[in-house]
């Protein structure tokens, strides 16, 4: 156990209530002196506001903190900055447009002269430095739009060092990261830890908080179900406290049957897709595989008509789509999970019940004036909130920003349902979602194809691939160069073709 003297942030019996629903219920846990300490729980289970409590963002209705020995009560981001705390998350906070030196110093620059003008040069020179206490070496000349999504991450937390952060929180800072990214990050982390940081690591990825933490705590439903050294955890046990109950398999499974060919898309070419073909059968799940840059998303994209094809066809039971156009996909029966839920997917101000119809409301009109009939604009949300197990306080006057990822999803998910898709292309359905979500959600998509439509599922994650598809592609730089069936996956042979391109 680490002595008193070492711990720099402690958290005691805090609790927080919104709309009178309890979502901390006395929390206590502490991080000490060069530690990593993991923080793990479905979403939903308070880590995001607490992590918000602790960073300024909310305040506390009970309970107290302390940084390195004083009570701690920050009563803004700015406020908790100041006083050493650095929050990365997911969706990092930095202009594209502006360079990362002025990334850095947006709101500090330092100054010169008796006219206290911006000092550029000194402002560049910490930038470096920064950088190069991380092993990074980028010109802090650079626009942040030029970077791939690991070296921005870099960029946050080197702002943070010029900052003399004392805590450090990272809230799934994994998601849009290479494998070689990934790693760079793990060893900056690990240099920061044994520099004497204090680091509390939110993830969903499991062999993440394994490989990396030092101690864990697992939060459920709003309390800490246990703390403790990472020895004392296993993957099993883990999930079983999160979740509060066995998950004995991790992917469901369904009887279904796969009918006949469904949809086509014929050599198309478009922004990073070089001349890709598949076709999709009634009731069929086939998995898309290949690493970040492969060309997944585009494809996805161009076949939907959110990008422009330079070439190619897309085809519904026999009949070409002409124009590719959202809306035209939209009348053929075909739907869209975009991988970016907060920005592409979701209306994040608007209540639940808004973002469920938002696709669905010309069906619940009528008459010459298109009025919409609010008694049955209120049973369908109601129906599909029921279908999905969305939980939420109130639909009606619920925001969906304020859902936990998770359920975020499932009303994603839920809106397109709506419309009874005979097609229905995912991409990263599961990115940023817990364990117990994740289940919840591989049972939907089974039960999309037990009722006949086709499935597209993109997903970076093998096992998840090979957990719940019936076929799988391989795509890389842009062509598809390998295709496995359900009895002959190789999770080795796989990789190789997504890595190499090759069988």
């Amino acid at each position: 156990m680490t002595s008193q003297r070492d711990d720099v942030l402690q958290i005691k019996d805090i609790s927080k209530s919104f709309s009178g629903v309890e979502v901390l219920k006395s929390v206590s846990l502490s991080v000490n002196k060069g530690e990593i300490l993991g923080l793990v729980g479905q979403n939903g289970a308070g880590k995001s506001t607490l992590m918000n409590i602790v960073g300024g963002v909310l305040p506390a209705d009970k309970g107290k903190m302390c940084l390195m020995g004083n009570e701690f009560k920050p009563l803004n981001p700015f406020m908790a900055e100041k006083m050493g705390i650095a929050f990365i998350h997911q969706e990092l906070n930095l202009f594209p447009n502006l360079s990362i030196a002025e990334n850095m110093f947006i709101d500090s620059f330092p100054l010169k002269g008796p006219l206290r003008t911006v000092n550029f040069k000194a402002a560049r020179k910490a930038a470096k430095a920064a950088l190069g206490f991380l092993g990074v070496s980028i010109s802090p000349d650079k626009k942040v739009q030029e970077l791939s999504m690991g070296q921005r991450q870099m960029v946050e937390i080197a702002k943070y060092i010029n900052r003399n952060a004392i805590v450090i929180i990272f809230d799934e800072p994994t998601t849009s990261l290479s494998h070689k990214e990934k790693e760079m990050l793990f060893r900056v982390i690990c240099g920061l830890r044994d520099k004497g940081a204090a680091i509390i690591y939110i993830s969903h990825i499991l062999e993440d908080i394994f490989e990396l933490c030092d101690r864990a705590v697992v939060l459920r439903d709003g309390r800490v179900i246990k703390e403790a050294s990472i020895t004392e955890f296993d993957s099993t046990t883990m999930i079983k406290m999160m979740v509060g109950r066995d998950l004995k398999q991790i992917f469901p499974t369904v009887d279904k049957k796969i009918g006949q060919l469904a949809f086509e898309a014929r050599e198309i070419k478009a922004n990073g897709v070089h001349g890709v073909s598949l076709s999709l059968h009634e009731g069929e799940i086939v998995g898309m595989f290949g690493l970040m840059g492969a060309g997944r998303t585009e494809f996805a994209k161009a076949i939907f008509g959110v990008e422009k094809i330079e070439s190619g066809g897309v085809f519904y039971k026999g009949e070409q789509i002409n124009p590719i156009t959202p809306r035209n996909c939209i009348r053929h029966g075909i739907a869209f999970i975009t991988e970016d839920r907060r920005y592409e997917g979701l209306l994040m101000p608007k209540t639940v019940e808004e973002n469920l119809l938002c696709a669905f409301w010309d069906k619940l009109t009528s008459g010459p004036w298109k009025w919409i009939n609010v008694k049955q604009e209120g049973e369908n949300a109601a129906k599909q909130i029921k279908n999905l197990q969305i939980k939420t306080a109130d639909f009606k006057t619920q925001p969906v920003r304020n859902l936990s990822g998770g359920n975020q999803q499932k009303v994603v998910l839920g809106k397109w349902l709506m419309l009874e898709p005979g097609v229905i292309l995912l991409d990263e359905p599961t990115k940023g979602v817990d364990v117990g979500a994740k289940y919840e959600i591989y049972n939907i998509i089974n039960q999309i194809a037990k009722n006949g439509s086709s499935v597209l599922l993109i997903s970076s994650e093998m096992e998840e691939l090979i957990g719940i598809c019936d076929r799988i592609i391989i795509i890389h730089d842009g062509l598809v160069k390998g295709e496995f069936h359900k009895e002959t996956y190789d999770s080795e042979a796989i990789l190789k073709v997504a890595v190499e391109g090759s069988v």
